[in-house]
């Protein structure tokens, strides 16, 4: 999970699993691959994350809180987004916009499912079961 500026600039990584922080993605470079291109990750000399990190999550609702007043954000619009490796080289991106100053509510987030085959595995579809490990994602502002 990351927030990036209006320009789609990487500000802030709120999560990632420990693993892929830690330079996971360079073994398994299909783990999270734009999370990693955005945060500039490979070219970190060490881990710098600016997030929580931990083991990857089990399957389960997961909820995840970020005081962004507490990092001085200018008021503005702001993309949230959430990426989850499927299976493979199979992703899902959602992301929203919320505006810092604005009012509290729902962020209205939407799905992009990346389909690749890879090393003679398919590509997966719309049908896959995978495509329900991550789901019903939701973003909230709130004051």
């Amino acid at each position: 999970m990351w927030i990036e500026d209006a320009d789609g600039n990487h500000v802030k990584t709120l999560y990632a699993t420990r693993w892929t922080a830690n330079g996971g993605y360079k073994t398994r470079p299909t783990s999270i691959p734009l999370w990693v291109e955005k945060s500039g990750a490979a070219e970190w000399e060490k881990p710098d994350v600016d997030a929580v990190s931990s083991a990857t999550p089990n399957s389960k609702l997961m909820s995840f809180y970020w005081a962004f007043g507490d990092d001085n954000f200018p008021d503005g619009e702001y993309k949230f987004f959430v990426e989850g490796t499927l299976r493979w080289d199979n992703h899902v991106v959602y992301s929203g916009v919320f505006n810092v100053g604005g009012d509290a509510g729902e962020i209205e987030m939407q799905a992009e499912y990346i389909y690749r085959a890879l090393d003679g595995n398919p590509a997966l579809t719309a049908d896959s079961p995978e495509n329900a490990m991550i789901s019903n994602v939701k973003g909230v502002m709130t004051y």
